[in-house]
């Protein structure tokens, strides 16, 4: 076979790395291969080839070429088209987030006490940057500024300058401070294929267009239709960790033409593959001092810089420095996955002789799990100089590890912890069980178990054994919890027994309530009560999210026999909002970006705000509404009326791209409905097919005369004129109405006024 017009055949083939020796190989005789086609759907290995450049498989029959290209002549094709957010759906807006908390306590034993704070954060922003600000109002001062800088974050690449506090850093050992001065550095905020990035690259090569599965264990995990060429596969759905999986590639009839299985590990702590990850900082420490609106800056320098980078499938490494005028610092450290093994080392070193080390290991297997962690930083030798920015705290050492296990239908939990400072050994689970030890060394063995499990309830019973230093306690715990509708109950009851002072029974109650869907706002509220030998404690707590802010409040009373108090507390979230066009306020949680949804119409009705599906929020007719959004995403906003009846909207959704401080503008037309229904006759006879107007509606006659029609107003105050039919007009008989209809009743055309010129009409 040979191709007369090679250069018209290379243009009707897709993208190769070398057109030119494509060409050239077109101009060659080709073999027909007749054999490789496929006749029967019992045929195996037919219809594709594998050639060592191109190859080609004729049908004479159907005047058809399958033309093959080796996979190294061709380019790899990306999964994602573009990994990066597009740009920015709002070019001018700030955004003012307030939120109060309080908190305070009235004893009998001791003095009454409150205080109060209101954080608040302003962005002002314009487009992927922005002026940025976070301040603080309380109690013990009269305000502070402890940020306050310039930023931009887009395609992957991010700088600030000003009052900042770093956000990207490599260390395990040291904290980057609040800082007068810039941040240069890689992002993830602004890509689109954070989930995707974290895996291993997986290519498959597809001779023709078909089909993809990825397996694990024989469980299907990925599918998906891919076109001929290199393709590399979407792994944003697969599960985290290291393992292997089954690839097999199928052509659009089912059959299989290739099965492998490769390697894969997929880790949000490695950097994506064939990329780095940095961060530069330098600038002057700022110490904050409540007495003072802006830090002062420090008599010192501070610089920092990161790199990461994977260097295989399942491996990366990193390092550190950091310096001061004063000292200098390099860490260096690794992570490595695998089906079995995780291992995070990392080495600290200081020009002042200080040293550190961490290292991480986590051992998986079918019949256990175990993970064990170490730290250590040596104590400084000398006293740092008064005017200097330490970069390490006071020395420290932590070590602790943990063993899981399934045991008898339930599980087994083993965990050793060792500090250079004391441990508690209270168990969270009880408000009244207080006491704290000193203890440096704290073991603990666990064994949980269902004892019942139905639809709406729940039994859980927990036996546990702790040494704290040579204290002993153990405890046996039984846990019920019942859902039934809009409540949901838990009640618990503890035994303790040791060489403490916590010996004793003790028993809890927990219940709350949600409204669900039963208002547009969302509302919780939890009691909760406790008892022991000395005394109890009761609680209160209501959350309140809704189209103006969030607010939540907490009430406890606490009687041990010693000591009796109550204690409050409690805290609220609103956002001030404008894109220079409008101005909102409100928004159900404090995130740094909104849509502002202006909805025309339907004044005073609710409608909920759905967000990639979800509801996100609910807004007013009539008005302006905020949506809280969480900054650097897409979102596809649509909207969905909570009350009852009939409304005329477009159903349409919106694609918005957020960054921080961003507010962007979605605008809907909404008009409640009123169904019309009513049947026109003459004489008791049915008029088909005939069109009538009531005002501005019109509609037609069905075989049996009856008609319904759409009309805009309140059927309590609607006020129906005359029905037009030609040149008539017919008074309407007394009218019925429900809250979303209206009943006009039997129509008769015989009772119709018509004008000289539609007499005739009308008789007809």
């Amino acid at each position: 076979m040979r191709f007369q017009t090679p250069d018209r055949v290379l243009q009707l083939l897709p993208q190769t790395l070398d057109p030119d020796l494509i060409k050239a190989l077109l101009q060659r005789p080709l073999a027909r291969n007749g054999d490789r086609l496929c006749r029967t759907s019992l045929q195996h290995n037919c219809g594709i080839l594998s050639p060592s450049d191109i190859g080609l498989i004729y049908d004479e029959n159907r005047f058809r070429i399958d033309l093959f290209i080796a996979p190294h002549l061709l380019p790899q094709r990306a999964a994602i088209e573009d990994r990066y957010l597009p740009e920015s759906s709002s070019e001018f807006s700030f955004i003012q987030n307030l939120t109060g908390s309080w908190s305070g306590v009235q004893s009998e034993t001791g003095p009454d006490s409150e205080a109060f704070s209101l954080y608040g954060q302003s962005i002002l922003s314009f487009g992927e940057s922005g002026l940025h600000s976070q301040w603080t109002v309380g109690d013990q001062d009269d305000g502070q500024i402890y940020e306050l800088h310039w930023t931009r974050d887009y395609r992957g690449r991010a700088y600030s300058a000003g009052l900042i506090q770093p956000l990207n850093g490599f260390s395990s050992f040291t904290a980057s401070p609040y800082l007068y001065g810039v941040e240069y550095r890689s992002s993830n905020n602004s890509r689109a294929d954070n989930r995707y990035q974290q895996g291993a690259p997986l290519e498959v090569n597809m001779p023709l267009r078909g089909r993809v599965e990825v397996r694990r264990d024989g469980r299907l995990l990925h599918s998906e239709l891919l076109e001929a060429g290199n393709q590399l596969l979407d792994t944003s759905s697969l599960p985290g960790g290291a393992y292997e999986v089954e690839i097999r590639t199928l052509d659009e009839s089912g059959r299989v033409l290739a099965e492998y299985t490769e390697f894969f590990a997929k880790d949000s702590l490695l950097p994506a593959p064939g990329e780095w990850r940095w961060s530069v900082q330098a600038g002057q420490p700022a110490l904050l001092n409540p007495a003072e609106i802006l830090p002062e800056a420090a008599d010192d320098m501070f610089f920092q810089a990161g790199v990461a980078h994977r260097v295989l499938d399942n491996a990366g490494l990193f390092t550190n420095v950091a310096a001061t005028n004063h000292s200098q610092l390099l860490e260096v450290g690794a992570r490595w996955v695998t089906p079995y093994l995780e291992l995070s080392p990392s080495l600290l070193e200081t020009d002042g002789g200080r040293s550190g080390y961490r290292l991480y290991a986590a051992l998986k297997t079918p019949w256990f799990q175990l993970s064990a962690n170490e730290s250590r930083l040596d104590d400084e030798d000398t006293v740092p100089e008064a005017d200097s920015y330490a970069l390490l705290n006071r020395g420290f050492f932590q070590r602790n590890a943990s063993l899981t296990a399934p045991l008898i239908g339930g599980q087994l939990a083993l965990r050793y912890s060792e500090r250079d400072r004391g441990v508690s050994l209270s168990r969270p689970e009880f408000t009244l069980d207080d006491e704290e030890t000193a203890a440096e060394h704290l073991t603990t063995i666990e064994y949980r178990r269902n004892l019942f499990r139905a639809r709406n309830w729940l039994g859980e019973l927990t036996l546990a054994h702790s040494d704290a230093d040579g204290q002993q306690l153990t405890t046996a715990s039984f846990q019920m919890r019942l859902r039934s509708g809009r409540w949901n109950h838990s009640a618990r009851l503890r035994s303790d027994t040791g060489n403490t002072d916590i010996d004793g029974l003790r028993a809890g109650f927990d219940s709350s309530w949600n409204d669900r869907d039963l208002w547009a706002l969302e509302l919780d509220q939890q009691f909760s009560a406790e008892t022991d030998q000395d005394g109890h404690y009761l609680r209160s707590n209501t959350r309140l999210a809704g189209h103006r802010g969030f607010a939540s409040s907490t009430v406890q009373y606490l009687n041990n026999g010693q000591q009796e108090a109550l204690n409050y507390l409690g805290s609220f979230s609103t956002n001030l909002m404008t894109n220079g066009d409008s101005f909102a306020w409100g928004g159900e949680r404090p995130y740094d970006s909104a849509v502002m949804v202006n909805i025309d119409g339907s004044a005073d009705q609710d409608f909920e705000i759905l967000v990639n599906g979800v509801r996100r929020g609910y807004a007013k007719g009539g008005g302006q509404s905020l949506i809280n959004l969480p900054s650097f995403g897409s979102y596809e906003v649509a909207l969905r009326p909570l009350e009852e009846g009939f409304y005329d909207y477009s159903e349409q959704s919106e694609v918005l791209t957020l960054y921080p401080g961003n507010v962007a503008n979605t605008e809907y037309d909404i008009q409640p409905l009123i169904l019309a229904l009513g049947r026109i006759v003459r004489d008791d006879s049915p008029v088909a097919h005939a069109k009538i107007s009531i005002g501005e509606y019109s509609a037609v006659t069905d075989d049996m005369g009856v008609f319904q029609m759409e009309m805009r107003g309140d059927p309590r105050r609607l006020q129906v004129p005359p029905v037009r039919w030609g040149n008539c007009r017919v008074a309407l008989p007394e009218q019925s109405a429900g809250e979303h209809w209206v009943n006009l009743g039997v129509i008769d055309l015989a009772t119709a006024q018509c004008a000289a010129e539609g007499v005739g009409h009308a008789g007809r």
